[in-house]
């Protein structure tokens, strides 16, 4: 069942995919600098003239498609929360988003997603606005709802998104990026070695997009973006299976 790194069997880091996701968002969209972003980029990548990009904190739950059993066996296996912030960019002509940075809460995640060519960080914590329809104290999600998130890496918070809610949308009102695209990467640390470094598209399906709240959004990031130029916020749900990555 788990094959990755280095003891076999229930040992292992992180369980053989594909892996299957759900995630709540609080996302804002925003313009950055695009001299300040093309530095954050493996060599190859151009960043979109707009600048356009996306902050996002979330809390996801994941199960593998061979060890679905640990979402109720071993819940701390299956459920996680990450920070991250994309760049919209291209590739040999073709567009997408790179994430120069993703923090995650737990060292599966964080293995994971190495593995696949995400640029993940462990955070020291990261939290959002959780909303419980019979807490007698919380409205109901709906127009006015002020929502946020932030990450602790540190002594210091690493990106912080907060969203206020105009209206309901549909998903397809979501600024779209093409492709997830990633870095496997491996330097050589001494002699003998064979270096890794690897451009990819992460290979997604079955996504599918549902609870889409749209209004403002602010953003502050430690990540040298910058200034900051706000466009959008949105909250919503979303699911997607990741089957691995292919080199680009």
């Amino acid at each position: 069942m788990l094959d990755h790194p280095l003891n076999p069997g229930e040992t292992g880091a992180i369980e053989k995919g594909p892996w299957h996701y759900g995630a709540d968002y609080v996302t804002a969209y925003f313009n950055g600098s695009t001299k300040q972003l093309s530095q954050l980029l493996p060599a190859g990548f151009v960043v979109d003239p707009s600048g356009m990009c996306i902050a996002y904190i979330c809390e996801i739950v994941s199960v593998a498609e061979g060890a679905k059993d640990l979402s109720s066996s071993r819940p701390d296996r299956t459920t996680y929360r990450e920070a991250a912030v994309g760049v919209k960019c291209s590739r040999a002509g073709k567009p997408g988003v790179f994430y120069p940075v993703m923090w995650v809460t737990t060292e599966w995640s964080l293995l994971r997603g190495l593995v696949n060519g995400y640029q993940k960080r462990l955070a020291d914590s990261i939290h959002l606005t959780k909303f419980h329809p019979l807490n007698p104290g919380m409205e109901p999600l709906g127009p006015g709802s002020k929502l946020g998130g932030f990450c602790v890496k540190g002594p210091e918070k690493t990106l912080e998104v907060n969203v206020e809610i105009d209206s309901p949308a549909n998903p397809s009102s979501l600024p779209s990026f093409g492709a997830t695209f990633g870095l496997r990467r491996l330097p050589l640390t001494g002699p003998g070695q064979s270096e890794v470094d690897e451009p990819v598209e992460i290979l997604k399906s079955n996504s599918r997009v549902a609870d889409v709240w749209v209004g403002t959004a602010s953003v502050a990031t430690t990540l040298e973006v910058g200034d900051i130029q706000p466009i959008s916020g949105a909250v919503y749900r979303s699911g997607f299976t990741i089957s691995g990555s292919k080199v680009v």
